[in-house]
């Protein structure tokens, strides 16, 4: 039996003196029990290597000493819930600061279409290494919560919730319906929409109001290009027109948010086209400086890659909210 002596030994070392022996106590009868078991249905006393065999099949010291040790985890099954939930929750919204907070500086020091993507793309690199320092700051917070959860954790009333206040129960199916008058409703003004701008070439002032005879005096007009983004924009308002329609039916319902970030998609690829125009008002009269046609072209420019931007990051938080829901993270509460 000094093989199964040196198995206890081996499992002892790895836990802690106030416990030691009862465990060892406990493996030593259960492993002789299996011992005369195994003797018993061979009709002799085992081998050593049948012994070993034995031994290795219960399993390697460290683990079986693991079995009896305290389980330990960096964040515990009662806060990991709100772990995953903390992360559901604030990424979207770092994501968006960060890229904010850099449009603003990109805006602020860049010149050009050209320089503005490029930063852009920098920007989006250095997202990541951000990313993983938030995930980093999160796991070290709820780290330290989960180890003064008895002291200091139970502060926050994790365990103090109310079933009464639980919210209602929701329609079946991927997403809340609408109802059908809010539907009519976005319908309606959506056609209302489509009236103002079919009627704002005719009718300047409803662009831009009593300003509209001070432009008409300053010898500048549209460039071409805006008579090509006009009809693309009208397409696009009778996709949304059809998209609409197809909302009036429950049975299309299931497929509004796919066609709407279609939609979104064909705005941001006409807007970016527009943005890599780079003439967007020309002279009509020999009054203008060329300077400052020059400049208010690169203004005009930036706005429209500015718009461009919240555009991509309307696309891609809304494309988020979508696509989390079919994302398992329950796998991942391991």
């Amino acid at each position: 039996m000094d093989l199964l002596e040196r198995y206890l030994q081996a499992i002892g070392q790895s836990l802690p003196p106030a416990t030691r022996e009862d465990v060892r106590n406990e493996l030593r009868a259960n492993l002789a029990a299996q011992i005369d078991d195994s003797a018993e249905e061979l009709g002799r006393p085992l081998s050593e290597p049948e012994l070993a065999a034995l031994l290795k099949a219960h399993g390697r010291p460290e683990v079986v000493a693991a079995r009896y040790l305290p389980q330990r985890y960096l964040i515990g099954p009662t806060l990991f819930p709100f772990y995953l939930l903390a992360m559901r929750r604030v990424l979207p919204f770092v994501v968006a600061i960060y890229f904010i907070a850099n449009l603003i500086r990109i805006a602020a020091t860049q010149n050009g279409l050209g320089s503005i993507a490029e930063g852009l793309v920098d920007s989006a690199f250095q997202l990541i290494p951000v990313i993983f320092v938030w995930l980093g700051v999160m796991t070290i917070i709820f780290a330290i919560i989960e180890r003064t959860y008895d002291k200091v954790g139970k502060a926050l009333n994790l365990d103090n919730w109310n079933p009464s206040k639980l919210p209602p129960v929701k329609p079946s199916g991927d997403e809340k319906q609408r109802s059908l008058a809010s539907r009519i409703a976005d319908l309606a003004f959506h056609c209302l929409w489509m009236a103002y701008v079919i009627e704002v070439p005719r009718h300047p002032f409803l662009m831009f109001g009593p300003a509209v005879s001070f432009i008409a005096n300053l010898q500048v007009t549209w460039a071409p290009v805006w008579h090509t983004f006009y009809v693309a924009f009208w397409f696009l308002l009778l996709i949304q027109l059809g998209i609409k329609i197809a909302n009036l039916f429950e049975a299309l319902g299931r497929w509004r948010i796919p066609l709407d970030l279609t939609a979104k998609l064909y705005a941001i690829a006409l807007t970016g086209w527009l943005a890599s125009a780079g003439t967007y008002v020309i002279a009509t009269g020999p009054g203008i400086d060329p300077l400052q046609l020059a400049i208010s072209n690169h203004w005009v420019g930036l706005s429209i890659a500015i718009v461009l931007i919240f555009m991509v990051l309307d696309l891609a938080v809304q494309a988020w909210k979508y696509l989390r829901g079919h994302i398992p993270l329950a796998r991942l509460a391991f």
